[in-house]
């Protein structure tokens, strides 16, 4: 079944250079060619005068088709296969962190949400009032990215630079009315190369209604505006879906054909850089200066150089752009001298501020007679091979469209009661003292903040038509209904580093999930028993259950923390390990994302964020990525 997708859906059309190239100096040598990589090129290549090359280590993918997109996990030829190294408040669980190995990075292959963070986030100043009978609530200014340190990196240009990337096409009107498939087209771009819209498969077609009923009766408003500035209550995702072919939307099938028949652009795939060539001397700045890169390709080391006035951008993401700067010895000097790699630039902060959204789920078994869940494609072979065949002729089905899109984010005043929170809250604060005087103070008072402001979600629950709970032996004549629960801001840092100086191998990576143990896990514990016991509980949707799997209703703290420990998973979100911030602060880049001490050396991936967002970060990478490219 997977090779009849395979066959009906290979993007041929690219030619990318794939082993020798004319030239072996460039302007800008792009190391990564993702999201935040291609961007980039596409953006700098238009000026014909300067020539741009992209070096990615993977190949084209032709995993388009919306529902597909978790089946690239554990294939090597296009899933880095991270892992963590085993998480001391997770069950000492080694954790899976599927990134895509593929030209177009993780846009490649991941779920296409295409979605904004509140506004407060990036600045805050956005006047907007969101209306729900006579809900209102009123936005005043919070900086948070601006806060840090960073002029120009604020709700304004990110939200410009989302429009600039978006084509966006609404639902229909059914749609719209039937299953809240709504948002102001003000909020959206129509003009940009990314085609965005909604999903169009809603079976079984009683389920949305009633989840968005029973959130309305627990005191969690729809919100029709949710890339407007505020992403609080119940509503749909738009994601990167061409709205005629129905088919996955992102840089290399959007804007790259053009870009790469300009005879000033290459992009190489296959191509994994292994260093970034220093020069032996520091420039009269003090600044160490790089002459250019070191990849592998057909297994045979190669070099190209930068100019004199020339640019390395580093875009390999936030696992492997920290990994590129400590093989080249930019970082902590402790950790490089450990490794036998002479430090040229002392930088503590490489490789530090790792954050990520993590997430534990619920599965429950729905009444019979609903209508055919997207799960069935993974049980039924008849039901795959007539809504393949249905997608082929008609972009129709379940295959048209991602198959989660209902979206909940609620801040914890929603669903903690107010005693419970405030003990949580103590032990929070009690947690956060170990945070004084160091690199991260600052950044967590600001996200210490936010937990009082209840316009700022920090729960995102995500309901999804299928079961994902591994312990349960799927019935095929049965439907099954999952709600997963993320948290959004975790407070504890994680950090990844070089396992070794083989350049081939993975880093370790340590999240840190649950790191600030009592509070998180307890949190978490708390937004597992809102969805047992107050959402799987509450009508309409209580109608449509017959059964809870794991955890029962009515669990213990206890069990409800075990359950947590146990199950936590990556929601494959994250950021920081380069971070945009000042030096003192644990920066790795300033404000124009070039690295400290170094004269031409730059980050625009999602390292470079410095405070997780409460959001799917995909549109945000674009925006900072082609606000990147006016900065450089």
């Amino acid at each position: 079944m997977r090779s009849l997708c395979t066959l009906a859906l290979t993007l041929g059309w690219l030619k990318l250079a794939s082993a020798a190239i004319g030239s072996t100096t460039f302007d800008h040598i792009i190391v990564g060619g993702g999201a935040a990589g291609l961007v980039l090129a596409e953006k700098l290549s238009r000026n014909s005068s300067v020539s741009v090359i992209v070096l990615e280590a993977g190949f084209t993918t032709d995993d388009v088709v919306p529902a597909l997109f978790s089946t690239f996990i554990g294939n090597p030829t296009i899933d880095w296969e991270f892992v963590t190294v085993p998480q001391p408040h997770v069950s000492n669980n080694v954790i899976s962190l599927p990134r895509g190995k593929a030209l177009g990075g993780t846009a490649a292959v991941n779920g296409m949400y295409f979605v904004r963070a509140a506004s407060k986030e990036y600045d805050g100043s956005l006047n907007y009032t969101f209306r729900k009978k006579l809900h209102r609530l009123t936005f005043a200014q919070f900086p948070a990215w601006e806060k840090l340190g960073n002029p120009g990196w604020n709700w304004k240009t990110v939200d410009a630079n989302i429009k600039a990337m978006e084509h966006f096409t609404p639902a229909s009107p059914s749609d719209a009315a039937n299953f809240h498939a709504t948002d102001s087209l003000q909020n959206h771009g129509t003009n940009g190369p990314i085609s965005v819209t909604y999903s169009n498969y809603w079976e079984p077609a009683p389920l949305i209604p009633a989840y968005f009923n029973t959130s309305n009766a627990l005191g969690i408003p729809t919100n029709t505006h949710a890339s407007g500035g505020s992403t609080f209550g119940v509503w749909q995702s738009p994601c990167a879906i061409d709205a005629k072919n129905r088919s996955r939307s992102y840089a290399v099938n959007t804007f790259l054909p053009a870009a790469e028949k300009r005879p000033n652009l290459v992009v190489m795939t296959g191509a994994q850089v292994t260093k970034i060539n220093l020069l032996p001397e520091a420039v009269s700045s003090g600044n160490i200066r790089a002459g250019g890169v070191q990849y592998i390709i057909n297994n045979a080391t190669q070099n190209v150089n930068v100019t004199a006035t020339g640019n390395i951008i580093l875009t390999a993401g936030t696992y492997q752009t920290p990994k590129l700067l400590e093989l080249s010895g930019i970082g902590n000097s402790t950790i490089l001298k450990k490794n036998g790699i002479t430090p040229r630039v002392d930088l503590p902060g490489v490789g530090e501020n790792l954050q990520d959204h993590y997430a534990t789920s619920v599965s429950f078994q729905l009444k019979d007679g609903l209508g055919p869940e997207v799960g069935q494609l993974t049980v039924n072979s008849t039901f795959f091979a007539e809504q393949f065949q249905l997608y082929l002729t008609k972009r129709e089905g379940p295959f048209a469209s991602v198959p989660a899109t209902t979206l909940t984010m609620i801040p914890f005043q929603t669903f903690i009661n107010a005693t419970r929170l405030a003990s949580l809250k103590a032990s929070l604060d009690n947690s956060l003292k170990a945070f004084k005087g160091s690199p991260f103070e600052k950044q967590i008072a600001i996200q210490r903040n936010f937990l009082e402001d209840p316009s700022v979600p920090q729960i995102e629950l995500v309901m999804l038509p299928l079961n994902q709970d591994p312990s349960v032996t799927v019935d095929p004549s049965k439907t099954y209904m999952t709600i997963a629960a993320v948290y959004l801001r975790p407070f504890a840092r994680g950090n990844v580093h070089i396992a070794s100086t083989d350049p081939l191998q993975n880093p370790f990576i340590d999240p840190n999930y649950l790191g600030i143990t009592e509070f998180e896990t307890g949190i978490m514990a708390e937004a597992v028993r809102f969805i047992t016991d107050k959402i799987a509980t509450t009508k309409p949707l209580s109608d449509l259950i017959v059964k809870t799997f794991n955890p029962a209703p009515g669990s213990s703290d206890a069990a409800l923390q075990k359950f947590v420990q146990s199950t936590l998973q990556s929601s494959w979100h994250p950021c920081g390990s380069a971070s945009m911030l000042p030096k003192a602060q644990g920066g790795v880049v300033d404000p124009n994302l070039k690295v400290y001490g170094t004269d031409n050396i730059r980050v625009a991936d999602a390292s470079m964020i410095p405070l997780e967002i409460g959001t799917h970060t995909m549109s945000t990478v674009y925006a900072n990525a082609l606000h990147a490219a006016d900065v450089i």
